[in-house]
């Protein structure tokens, strides 16, 4: 059990390090932020199942995780639409 918080731990670092890399696109960008959401909700679940708590925090994450995954397609689409493609170069604020 042990190992497997330690496995979570060490792929939510590497997923964050892949994610402030990633300069070039937003789908990558998403990608990780996806692949970051997973392994949370590993670890929630492997906590849960620890503790022997209710799954009400792992609703919850899973919850905000299709929210997340909603509004960052959304917002890909819409860069897309606009921009013709999804470089995080062509976006400017001003």
């Amino acid at each position: 059990m042990i190992d497997l918080l330690f496995f979570c731990i060490f792929m939510l670092m590497v997923t964050h390090l892949y994610f402030f890399s990633t300069f070039k696109h937003y789908l990558a960008a998403l990608l990780s932020l996806e692949a970051m959401i997973l392994v949370l909700l590993i670890f929630v679940l492997t906590i849960n199942f620890t503790l022997i708590e209710g799954l009400g925090i792992y609703m919850f994450v899973l919850t905000l995780s299709v929210c997340e995954a909603a509004i960052g397609l959304t917002l890909l689409i819409s860069v897309v639409k606009f921009k013709s493609n999804d470089l995080i170069s062509n976006f400017s604020l001003y």
